[in-house]
């Protein structure tokens, strides 16, 4: 009863944040792309699809927008600041108002969110990787065929410490003997593998999060996104990722629902 209601809730969270170049979101209508052009004079932004460069977006940033700086203070933000190449989402909506003397119907952007030069700009964040590294997709690749396995976690939700460091004990007594100890350490640099798990994706406008009652008790489920990643010379690699469920605050400890997802993994390495 437990597994089908997190798996229905998977698809449904899955289905609420898949991203497209346009969506509609509880925070209004939202373009996603690279930013094509901007002008000062007009307040023009016109922003592309990286895939598909007929797919376009022309807005109008509202006047005085307001950016906040790492500081935590804000200011104005200057059209120009809007680079071509600049990954972002604008939230925006479509009025009618004066442009030189006419009536035009315009996409006032009211909101602007910066996302990273890639798809995985918090995974390497998670791993205190420099923004260039190369990021590789190789989930046909095995993990290293040792004993033991060296992993390292990196995870938003603190709770799944505990429940990864319980299911790392329970493969270690049931499946070390034929495929090799899992051992958790604290320094990347010393890791066969990474695990890692944050919030939402790493593009996500919004993480969405729920109460979910299973024999009456209340459960709070985020959605989530977990890698299991290698590094090279060449770069970072991922051999696995899944999005998922996990309960921010689990009222036990219990081995992550992604666990059999990562015993695949260490299975296959040593066929």
């Amino acid at each position: 009863m437990r597994q089908s209601l997190l798996i229905g809730l998977s698809v449904f969270l899955l289905t609420t944040v898949v991203n497209a170049q346009k969506a509609t979101t509880v925070m209004g209508d939202a373009w996603t792309g690279v930013v094509e052009s901007s002008d000062d004079a007009t307040r023009e932004v016109k922003i592309v699809n990286p895939n598909n460069k007929t797919e376009t977006f022309v807005g109008v940033l509202q006047d005085g927008y307001q950016v906040k700086l790492k500081d935590a203070t804000s200011r104005e933000l200057k059209v120009s600041e809007l680079k071509p190449g600049l990954r972002l989402r604008v939230f925006y909506k479509s009025k009618t108002q004066d442009v030189a003397g006419q009536r035009k119907k315009v996409n006032l952007i009211n909101r602007i969110q910066f996302l990273g030069r890639d798809d995985y700009t918090r995974l390497r964040e998670m791993l205190k990787l420099q923004p260039a590294i190369p990021v590789t997709v190789a989930d046909a690749t095995n993990l290293p065929a040792k004993d033991s396995l060296k992993l390292y976690l990196a995870l938003e939700p603190q709770d799944l410490l505990k429940s990864m460091a319980k299911w790392v004990d329970q493969w270690n007594k049931e499946q070390s003997a034929k495929y090799g100890r899992v051992e958790i350490v604290d320094d990347p640099a010393q890791a066969d593998a990474s695990l890692v798990v944050i919030w939402g994706s790493d593009d996500s406008f919004i993480t969405p999060s729920m109460v979910a009652y299973h024999r009456g008790d209340p459960h709070n489920l985020g959605f989530a996104t977990v890698y299991l990643t290698t590094k090279t010379d060449a770069g970072l690699n991922i051999l696995w990722q899944e999005r998922t469920v996990v309960e921010s605050d689990p009222p036990e400890v219990r081995p992550p629902g992604f666990g059999k997802s990562l015993e695949k993994k260490l299975k296959a390495r040593s066929k």
